[in-house]
């Protein structure tokens, strides 16, 4: 995800990297919607054609909140992963485990409630 000339001479991530990079928490950036009955989530769109969750909150194609710069953002509004790490259709870059084996995100996040600031219930 970061270039190598990036990385401190301890090969660590910039901030604010490296301060979430245990903490990473994929629910709290994903907007609230309701489920069909193969529990995908319905994500609607606005009258601009602009993808967003029940609330009006804009999200990208696979359902994250996303910002006007189309950055993936967490219920406070603060920026996760720029827009140039995302996918084509607004999905999380691959992610990878201790072990180096592919880690799929949605496999674990499963559906929650959420209130209206977007926290779980």
């Amino acid at each position: 995800m970061f270039d190598k000339n990036v990385l401190d001479e301890r090969g660590e991530v910039p901030a604010p990297f490296n301060v979430e990079k245990h903490n990473f928490n994929p629910i709290r950036c994903r907007g609230d919607f309701d489920y069909d009955r193969n529990g995908r989530a319905m994500i609607l769109k606005d009258s601009k054609g602009r993808f967003v969750d029940k609330r009006g909150n804009r999200v990208s194609q696979r359902g994250y909140r996303i910002d006007g710069n189309g950055d993936l953002i967490d219920n406070y509004g603060r920026k996760k992963f720029d827009k140039t790490q995302m996918t084509g259709d607004g999905d999380l870059p691959k992610l990878f485990n201790y072990n180096g084996r592919r880690f799929d995100i949605n496999d674990v996040i499963g559906q929650v409630d959420k209130d209206a600031k977007g926290e779980m219930i």
